[in-house]
């Protein structure tokens, strides 16, 4: 046998696939066909390879996804749960403030927090989101 022949054996994969599955190749072949495709192009084996070239991409791509990084789904439930508790905060400081302050002690205009905090609290909030959204 030769070297080319040898090599070419080694390539060679039998795979038996369902009829379920089956049917929905011939469903996308014969819209290839319908497209224009020829049959040297749109056959069983072509697009099962193309599949399957693809799927490796897939698998390959979630084995060396980052662990720590983090799915749109995780990033939007943070987000979402942030401005959950947020909301229930600032409702809760309110309600506070309504039963306890005394009106007639209320400094009108004057701001009580330091600008500083106030910078360091929004890079805070800039760093989290560059984060989350890179």
């Amino acid at each position: 046998m030769s070297n080319f022949e040898d090599s070419t054996k080694r390539n060679r994969i039998y795979l038996t696939v369902p009829y379920s599955l089956l049917e929905k190749v011939d469903f996308h072949l014969e819209k290839k066909l319908e497209d224009g495709e020829s049959r040297e192009t749109a056959n069983r084996s072509a697009f099962v390879l193309e599949m399957f070239k693809l799927g490796l991409r897939v698998y390959e791509n979630k084995i060396n996804k980052d662990a720590s990084e983090k799915t749109l789904d995780q990033k939007l439930e943070l987000i979402a749960k942030n401005v959950i508790i947020n909301g229930f905060i600032t409702e809760a400081i309110f309600a506070i403030q309504k039963e306890t302050v005394d009106t007639e002690k209320v400094i009108k205009n004057e701001q009580f927090l330091d600008p500083e905090w106030i910078r360091a609290v929004e890079e805070r909030v800039a760093g989290k989101l560059k984060e989350y959204f890179k």
